[in-house]
C-alpha cells in the first residue's frame, strides 16, 4: 500500500536555531510482513534554520528516510515486547511517533551557512562574512581590573 499524507509538525521539536514548518509529509510505502507491518519511506518538513555562527536565516527542508516495523504485541510480558519498533493498536497504526523521531534525527545539531563561515565578531558583533571587522583596541578582561596596579616585590 501506498502512503502520501501531509500531517502536522510536532511543534516542540522548534528552537531558536532550526524553527519547524507547520506540515510534515510523510511518503512510504507499507507492506504485510511476518512481524507485522513494515513502513518504509520518507518524512520530510519544511523548517527556517539560522546558522550558528552568523544567525544568517534561510529555509531548508529537513528530510530523513525510515523503515519501521509495526507490530501487534500480544501484552504477555515476553521477551518479543521488548524489541524495537512501533505498537499496532486497534488494527490501526499512529505515524506521530514516527514522524517525531524521523525529524529530531535529522534536524540538524550545529547548522551553518557554508562551511567557511566566518561568523560574528564577539566584541562589535558585526557579521564578518559580510564586511570586515576594523579590529579592536587590546581589551582587558575586567575580571582582572583590580589587579592592574598591584606592585609586587621583585624577588631575584
Amino acid at each position: 500500500m501506498s502512503l502520501d499524507r501531509h500531517a502536522p509538525a510536532p511543534v516542540d521539536l522548534s528552537d531558536s536555531i532550526v524553527r519547524i514548518g507547520a506540515d510534515v509529509r510523510v511518503r512510504a510505502i507499507i507492506e504485510s510482513v511476518v512481524d507485522g507491518l513494515l513502513v518504509r519511506g520518507t518524512v520530510s518538513v519544511p523548517a527556517r534554520v539560522s546558522c550558528s555562527r552568523c544567525l544568517a536565516e534561510r529555509a531548508e527542508l529537513i528530510s530523513d528516510d525510515v523503515v519501521d516495523l509495526f507490530r501487534a504485541r500480544d501484552g504477555s510480558g515476553g521477551e518479543d515486547d521488548d524489541d524495537v519498533g512501533y505498537d499496532i493498536v486497534d488494527a490501526t497504526i499512529d505515524l506521530d511517533t514516527l514522524i517525531r523521531d524521523a525529524i529530531a534525527a535529522a534536524i540538524p545539531v550545529r547548522p551553518l551557512c557554508r562551511t567557511e563561515c566566518a561568523g560574528l565578531c564577539p566584541t562589535c558583533g558585526v557579521d564578518r562574512n559580510v564586511a570586515a571587522c576594523e579590529g579592536h583596541a587590546e581589551q582587558r578582561d575586567q575580571r582582572w581590573a583590580a589587579l592592574a596596579d598591584l606592585q609586587l616585590p621583585d624577588v631575584r
